[in-house]
């Protein structure tokens, strides 16, 4: 039960972000992005020089590569790189 919160959580924490998808294996973690994300390009960046198990693989995708058996800490992994992302950039409102 407490996996299925932590996978509805990552959805509803995502979605701004622009995240299509996250594929949580216990050694792989990928998290792939819609095209044009409203991310801070910069910020992905300083993320990747910052970690070097994070990469990117393909333009919309992240590739983390770390040991993490338990759902939990997979589930806290796209969390906190997330949260190293910054907050999403707000699209400008159509005049």
């Amino acid at each position: 039960a407490q996996t299925l919160i932590d996978v509805h959580r990552l959805r509803v924490i995502s979605q701004p972000y622009g995240v299509l998808k996250v594929d949580a294996a216990p050694g792989i973690i990928t998290i792939t992005f819609k095209k044009d994300p409203p991310i801070d390009p910069m910020k992905i960046i300083a993320l990747i020089q910052k970690n070097k198990h994070i990469r990117l693989a393909g333009n919309e995708k992240l590739r983390i590569e770390r040991a993490l058996p338990e759902a939990a800490d997979r589930a806290k992994m796209v969390r906190d790189v997330l949260r190293n992302l910054g907050q999403p950039v707000l699209a400008a409102a159509a005049v």
